[in-house]
């Protein structure tokens, strides 16, 4: 808790309270760019703001852009659906929306039959989660609430998608 705080004031202190600027991601570190596309998204600025498997990108109202290195992480932003979804590989923070926000959610995340993490999870007003997780892998999600369970793929290699909105919620 001690550590999402901080990361919160440190978002606030990157210029959150001024009008969006490349500045404002300025050494910046992946955890601090998340924060910040997911505020820019909330306070309806007019910043486009993506990312890749290599990098989140901002790019602003006057034209400029901005990019933030993940370096040995890998993110992936998750939208589970029970009825409607959309096709995305690269997630944009800026415009993609998922069926189901504000819901509470089990993520188990297998690599082979090892349970590598075992989190509980709340969709943002966007309807999505994300994960940060190691480079180069190949796991198995598994999402549930309550009967509810959705399983797939999920990789984190260099061409691995960063948007997941494929899995599709059924009563087991």
């Amino acid at each position: 808790m001690k550590r999402i705080l901080a990361l919160v004031g440190t978002a606030l202190a990157l210029g959150l309270a001024q009008a969006p600027s490349p500045e404002a991601l300025r050494g910046a570190s992946p955890e601090e760019a998340l924060l910040l596309a997911q505020r820019f998204r909330e306070e309806g600025a007019q910043v486009v703001s993506y990312v890749t498997p290599e990098a989140f990108f901002f790019e602003f109202p006057d034209g400029r852009k901005a990019r933030v290195a993940l370096g040995d992480k890998f993110l992936v932003a998750v939208a589970p659906y029970r009825q409607r979804t959309h096709p995305c590989q690269v997630h944009y923070f800026s415009s993609c929306t998922g069926e189901l926000a504000g819901e509470t959610f089990t993520v188990r995340v297998l690599e082979g039959n090892k349970e590598e993490l075992r989190t509980q999870v709340q969709t943002g007003k966007d309807g999505f989660f994300t994960l940060w997780l190691p480079r180069n892998r190949r796991y198995t999600l598994e999402v549930r609430q309550g009967d509810w369970v959705a399983q797939g793929a999920l990789t984190t290699f260099a061409q691995s998608p960063t948007c997941l909105t494929g899995l599709r919620l059924s009563r087991r």
